[in-house]
């Protein structure tokens, strides 16, 4: 199975299309590698509106205005296929002084903008490569906008963010460093010297203040991410101060994700275009065939070897092996389980580890599944290791909402074992041993056969199942915002994401006070151990109450010519960070 949606990525045979929202704590056509020529798909042009900096409450996305919280919205991601369009390119002027009063900081603290080299200087050869991709992102507004769609693409590539995190978890240093105080309750940051905008704007403490306001504010994706914060102020250019209004053990791990994105103060026309401090420039969104973009010649820090990364989005599976094979694709993210072993005698396979959840989603603010036994019952008809087996023995069963990767993992796997005996025991306790009807709202980024699996499962038990597939934009307004469904699935592939559980308003509608406080209590333990220990209990009350089934946890299948490395293969439909990658 592939993967992706803040939510949702394709599975199996098809690619996976994830969600994401984190709970912490503590290319078809371009230059083919390898090939003597370069293909261009056509395209219509036309200027983007991007401007310099976050509006602080800017307007909603055109998918749908997302709650801020971990969701789809927060880190979630929706799998978008935006329908045939001009392309569009990156610009946009460059922030003022003046315009940095918008966020109610100091003028002192904005940085006069440095127009941007009419000519750019030479970085030496290297050539643009391909990546296949799954998921296009309805919209570029990482603010606003919902879907790991968006992060794929423009985190690491185009926007750095304020502090990353190494390959085993540890916080370190992004375009700026951190200072904790002892109480745990300020946050100090100093800015990296040089750090620029693609644009020629000199990054300061005004951009970073407005990008978080942004992203704290109401319609921001931070909303909740970002609730500890109650100010942010620009001490000078090069500082600014958080204060928390308590210890937040998520708040720094947040800032390596998509609220640690750093924007131009006031930018907008974010919803087509993007400046960013990163290593590559936007410079051209074909919707519904590519994204496209080039190496930052004015890079702050060490420029990427090649000349520029092409997302080429093919939502077909066979279509997308297909031009791997004839070198339209240089790189496959999210590859078929069911289609890659034949590719490995000439072909790198690799698979990474992955934060995709592909989860059965119950509606528990329906009659008959807010009662847990119905809930349960369905869980314990789907025998999970028949799924891997449509998955060609990829992925892995985990039972609850926390994949391996996670310090606080337990399997638990034995909280709702198949056994269709006891399944049918438990409807007929809940009074529906013959008479449940339910509809399953399933996008068709998504394998059919997985559909068709569970309901079989299902009817097994005495349990009817109408599947009614549509868009992802659709299940995004049916599902996700209108809540109109009894079972859906949808690949949650966002980091940390267990926070999403403690959100009543999630499209589950799942209400518990029980993970609501262990969470927030995990949220300001100081004691690291206590604090996982506290995730720890929160699993497994989530798997408990079953508000969900988590049909497996997705593999990260990449596929690349042998010519080429560098390519990052962990949790790849969430963010793809270019810039190392190397031909030779």
């Amino acid at each position: 199975m592939q993967r992706s949606f803040e939510h949702a990525r394709p599975s199996g045979h098809g690619r996976r299309w994830r969600v994401t929202a984190p709970f912490v704590v503590g290319a078809l056509a371009l230059a083919a590698c390898g090939s003597s020529s370069t293909k261009t798909a056509p395209a219509t042009t036309t200027p983007a509106t991007a401007g310099s900096g976050v509006a602080t409450a800017a307007a909603g996305s055109s998918a749908a205005a997302t709650t801020a919280a971990s969701g789809p919205g927060a880190g979630t991601t929706t799998p978008g296929t935006t329908a045939g369009g001009a392309a569009t390119t990156a610009g946009g002027a460059a922030t003022t002084a003046a315009a940095a009063k918008k966020c109610d900081v100091p003028a002192s603290a904005a940085a006069t903008a440095t127009p941007a080299p009419t000519t750019a200087p030479p970085s030496g050869s290297g050539e643009s490569v391909v990546v296949g991709a799954v998921l296009e992102p309805t919209t570029l507004d990482i603010i606003h906008g919902a879907g790991a769609a968006i992060d794929q693409v423009l985190l690491d590539n185009v926007y750095e963010t304020l502090l990353k995190s190494d390959k085993d978890g540890k916080i370190i240093p992004g375009v700026a460093k951190d200072t904790v105080s002892a109480d745990a309750k300020t946050i100090t940051l100093k800015l990296q010297s040089g750090v620029t905008f693609s644009d020629g704007h000199v990054l300061t403490s005004a951009d970073v203040v407005c990008t978080l306001q942004a992203f704290a504010a109401k319609d921001g994706t931070g909303a909740v991410h970002l609730a500890s914060i109650t100010s942010v102020t620009a001490t000078d250019p090069g500082t600014v101060t958080i204060s928390l209004s308590n210890p937040d053990n998520d708040l720094l791990f947040y800032l390596t994700q998509r609220e640690g994105a750093v924007i131009e103060a006031n930018a907008t026309g974010l919803e087509k275009g993007a400046i960013g401090t990163g290593p590559f420039k936007l410079k051209e969104w074909n919707t519904g065939t590519s994204i496209t973009l080039v190496r930052n010649e004015s890079y702050w820090a060490k420029k990427p070897q090649i000349a520029g990364v092409i997302f080429r989005y093919i939502a077909d599976p066979n279509a997308a092996v297909n031009a791997l094979k004839t070198g339209d694709v240089n790189i496959l993210t999210n590859a078929s389980a069911t289609l890659v072993d034949p590719l490995k005698a000439d072909y790198t396979v690799t698979d990474g580890s992955s934060n995709g959840e592909f989860t059965l989603g119950f509606n528990n603010a329906k009659p008959y599944l807010s009662d847990v036994r119905v809930r349960k019952a369905i869980r314990e008809a789907i025998d999970k290791k028949g799924l891997l087996q449509l998955e060609n023995g990829y992925g892995t069963l985990i039972g609850g909402p926390v994949p391996p990767t996670d310090p606080w993992y337990e399997d638990l796997n034995n909280l709702a074992p198949y056994n269709p005996a006891d399944a049918k025991a438990l409807l007929t306790a809940a009074g529906h041993a013959t008479d449940l009807n339910l509809t399953f709202v399933y996008p068709n980024v998504y394998a059919a056969n997985i559909a068709e699996y569970v309901v079989s499962q299902l009817k097994a038990v005495g349990i009817t199942v109408t599947v009614k597939t549509v868009t992802f934009a659709d299940w995004f307004t049916q599902v996700y915002t209108n809540h109109d469904y009894d079972l859906t699935a949808v690949d949650h592939a966002e980091a940390r994401d267990m926070g999403n559980y403690a959100n009543p308003k999630y499209y589950w509608l799942y209400d518990s006070p029980t993970v609501q406080k262990l969470m927030a209590n995990a949220k300001t333990e100081t004691d690291q151990a206590k604090s996982i220990d506290l995730l720890k209990q929160a699993a497994k009350q989530i798997s408990t109450d079953s508000p969900a089934d988590w049909l497996f946890l997705l593999p990260d299948i990449s596929v690349a010519q042998k010519n080429i490395s560098g390519y990052p293969t962990d949790n790849i439909d969430a963010r793809f960070d270019a810039s190392g990658i190397v031909v030779s």
